[in-house]
């Protein structure tokens, strides 16, 4: 590809391309499509279903997880203040956590093949298509893997 100028078949699914754009895949995530249309990011159907989560399906999956995690702290014998201290403590340091994933992480500014496709499944079609309703939030399939590690 060296010395030819790639471009992305919007048509096609889209994460295995945006990795040879290369250098331009800087300025070509930053220029908006702006549509409520979901663009296609793997062949499989198995794994393009993995990639799309309506914002609502978060809350309704975590916050019982979270309230399941509080009640173990309180009924391993910690005092009510104390777990209440440690949930509103956790809260903001996770809410800190996320702010530099977004600010540190997510707005790197990549070059190579695989550096341009997980920066672009990550984040990057956030920017490329900012209107995608369904990729808004990280699905749980996803958030779990990264929980767990």
């Amino acid at each position: 590809m060296a010395g030819k100028e790639f471009t992305v078949d919007l048509n096609k699914p889209l994460v295995f391309q945006v990795g040879h754009l290369g250098e331009a895949y800087q300025e070509w995530v930053h220029t908006p499509i702006v549509t409520d249309e979901s663009p296609r990011f793997f062949k499989s159907d198995f794994m393009e279903i993995l990639t799309r989560t309506v914002w609502w399906v978060v809350p309704l999956i975590w916050v019982p997880v979270a309230m399941w995690f509080i009640s173990i702290s309180y009924t391993m014998g910690h005092t009510l203040p104390l777990v209440v201290l440690m949930s509103v403590v956790g809260s903001f340091i996770w809410t800190f956590l996320e702010y530099c994933f977004h600010r540190f992480l997510f707005h790197i500014e990549t070059k190579s093949y695989w550096a341009n496709t997980f920066h672009y499944l990550i984040h990057g079609c956030h920017h490329k298509h900012p209107m995608d309703g369904l990729r808004l939030v990280i699905p749980p399939a996803e958030a779990a893997i990264l929980a767990i590690m």
